[in-house]
């Protein structure tokens, strides 16, 4: 039988919400992506334990979060992720369910391809976005991208998972680890990760992480196309062009009647 996915980090040093963002916040950073089964990443969890600690919080080690991501009514941050534009971004209102705060973020890559996060907190539950905050995501991405986003942001997306943070202090790198990724569409499409199945990122300020020499030690090779975002909307949304994503959603994800 499976380990309950919380237990995986238990024999690693904890660390709180305000030293990991001391230590490895990484508004601006290089993400490099995996999916691995539970087995790879509890060995993974092993093999860092010299190194790295475990978010903690409350006593929890496995954190709930819920997304709903917007974009244009012709998808246009997801067309850009999908033709490999080098100045693209992604907008969502994230719930972080465990200690119920909510934030607007804005993700972009921009002129020297590094993801580069803004965060704007926020009151309450946000179903669109309201001048003040559409102006919040326009500023960001015109820095970022030197464009306008175009268009209206309407929610196309909505996402549940549950997330592991192993921290490494000492050289300011962060990986996570999410189970349970589930997504819907408005129009009530559905879809998830398979069971079994762990989508991995390692983030660090330049590349070359601790958590990337480990997982290739245990077999495991970085997966492109591994936006949770597009890999979303290529699930549920019919018609749109999925070229990049099949074979991810043809190996890790099923549709959910």
């Amino acid at each position: 039988m499976l380990r309950s996915p919380a237990t995986w980090v238990d024999a690693l040093p904890a660390i709180g919400l305000a030293e990991l963002d001391a230590c490895a916040a990484l508004r601006d950073r290089v993400d490099v992506k995996y999916v691995a089964g539970h087995d790879v990443v509890a060995a993974l969890a092993e093999r860092l334990a010299p190194t790295h600690r475990a978010l903690e919080l409350g006593g929890r080690r496995a954190f709930g979060y819920a997304t709903t991501y917007f974009d244009t009514a012709d998808l246009r941050s997801y067309r850009d992720h999908l033709q490999r534009r080098r100045r693209r971004f992604k907008c969502r209102v994230r719930h972080y369910l465990d200690a119920d705060v909510r934030m607007l973020e804005v993700k972009a890559k921009g002129a020297r391809e590094a993801t580069v996060k803004h965060r704007l907190p926020l009151p309450g539950p946000v179903s669109a976005l309201d001048p003040e905050l559409l102006g919040f995501v326009r500023e960001r991405v015109r820095d970022a991208c030197g464009r306008d986003p175009g268009g209206g942001l309407a929610p196309v997306l909505r996402m549940r998972f549950e997330r592991m943070t192993l921290v490494a202090p000492e050289r300011g790198e962060r990986l996570t680890c999410d189970v349970g990724l589930a997504f819907t569409a408005p129009a009530g499409r559905a879809g998830r990760l398979v069971a079994g199945a762990v989508i991995i990122e390692s983030k660090s300020p330049a590349g070359g992480a601790l958590a990337d020499t480990a997982l290739r030690s245990l077999g495991v090779r970085p997966v492109g196309g591994c936006s949770k975002y597009c890999l979303g909307i290529a699930l549920t949304q019919p018609g749109v062009t999925a070229n990049p994503y099949r074979r991810l959603l043809r190996r890790h994800f099923e549709e959910v009647a």
